[in-house]
């Protein structure tokens, strides 16, 4: 499967990104309150201006209570994110996915080892965090770790809030969700984006997050001859601020030679799920050399292209043939022509789709092929309305044709 990146440059523009909606604007501190959670409010509002000085415009209340407690508070008064100042993380993992609304960041456990983490970071519905200034210190199974910018000693309640604020700035800037900041973090932290054992995806950088372009990550792009028209196929992994993908095509038998736009597919935005898309185009008209590319667009207006993929389309370079006799009984002759070697599949279904026998299903030579269907060998079908189809794939292009028989008894 090839793998390919479109880079988005993302501009940081200050005007712009104050007037922008925040995605997360109402933080609580959820603890056992007093100073403790003042400082991990201070820590998370360090951690927010930690980059470029940027102060957080949002509220932030300090909330003494429980974590079920404090999920029942967020939800009514419609806050973003909660902070959780204590340990305590299997109870967080346990509650999170009930409240999809609300985000949690939690450290992995305290700093006296009163609990460990060995769960799945990547599917965590908590971000899991560790403190320390340039690996985890604190030895849990985390997300990312970060500094204790409130009393030096890797606390990691404070590394909690400090990364919490990184996290929160960076989709207030990129005007993303919080869930796509945490996987821009992942992929920018200073692991490399990879999942190192024992220091998570290390520190989040918010610098190389919200300057260095971004991926729209497009793992497949193909093709598919349907009839005369070409359907493309593609998927991406994940989406950063992705308006969509103009399609565009080049015919090496045309005058001009030229890339054109044929049509516009939207994007999902911000995801971290694969997504598909798909596009049909019918100018059947064309032949020879056809090549198409994509040409993804953020939401910023910048831009970059696909790789190309090309198919070669004639008159006579695949041709499905009406059966001989039509109607017929019991017996009829499906013909066919490809001027490509490939693997090619015929099959006859009856009109519901259900398969009634597989004529060929094998690797042929270019040429012109005709099979015989012979209906009394099947099992006694009825008299009625009968499709065949012909599917033929040479290298990643797949052409299909169907046509209808008759079957009268």
């Amino acid at each position: 499967m090839q793998k390919k990146t479109f880079c988005i440059l993302i501009l940081f523009i200050l005007t712009i990104q104050i007037i922008s909606a925040q995605q997360v604007d109402k933080v609580i501190i959820s603890g056992y309150g007093g100073q403790h959670d003042l400082d991990v409010k201070n820590a998370f509002l360090i951690g927010y201006a930690s980059y470029n000085n940027t102060p957080f415009t949002g509220e932030v209340i300090l909330y003494s209570n429980t974590l079920q407690t404090s999920y029942n508070y967020a939800v009514t008064n419609n806050y973003d994110l909660i902070i959780r100042s204590t340990s305590g993380l299997s109870t967080g993992l346990r509650l999170a996915p009930d409240y999809p609304t609300v985000e949690l960041v939690m450290p992995a456990g305290s700093n006296v080892y009163t609990q460990v983490f060995f769960g799945d970071v990547l599917t965590s519905p908590v971000v899991i965090t560790g403190a320390g200034e340039d690996s985890n210190q604190t030895g849990y199974t985390l997300e990312f770790y970060g500094e204790d910018p409130i009393s030096g000693n890797n606390l990691s309640s404070y590394s909690n809030g400090f990364i919490a604020g990184q996290l929160a700035f960076v989709a207030n800037t990129l005007n993303c969700s919080f869930d796509s900041a945490r996987v821009l973090a992942r992929e920018k932290g200073t692991e490399g984006g990879l999942l190192d054992l024992y220091n998570g995806f290390g520190e989040v950088q918010p610098q190389y997050i919200v300057t260095n372009p971004l991926p729209v990550e497009l793992t497949t792009f193909t093709a598919k001859l349907i009839g005369k028209n070409v359907k493309l196929f593609w998927q991406t992994s994940n989406e950063i601020n992705n308006y969509g993908f103009e399609v565009e095509r080049c015919a090496l038998s045309a005058e001009s030679k030229a890339w054109e736009k044929i049509g516009f597919v939207n994007g999902n935005g911000n995801s971290n799920s694969p997504k598909d898309y798909s596009f049909t185009d019918d100018q059947n008209n064309l032949t020879g050399i056809i090549k198409y590319r994509l040409k993804q667009i953020d939401n910023d207006g910048q831009f970059d292209y696909s790789d190309i993929i090309t198919i070669t389309l004639s008159p006579n370079d695949f041709e499905l043939f009406q059966n001989y006799p039509n109607p017929f009984n019991p017996s009829t002759k499906i013909s066919w022509q490809t001027s490509v070697s490939g693997w090619q599949t015929l099959k006859v279904f009856d009109i519901l789709g259900n398969e009634i026998v597989t004529l060929v299903d094998e690797f042929r030579e270019a040429g012109s092929y005709a099979e015989t269907f012979n209906a009394s060998a099947t099992n006694q079908i009825a008299s009625g309305i009968y499709i065949y189809k012909i599917e033929f794939k040479s290298n990643e292009t797949l052409y299909t044709m169907t046509k209808k028989m008759t079957l009268m008894k």
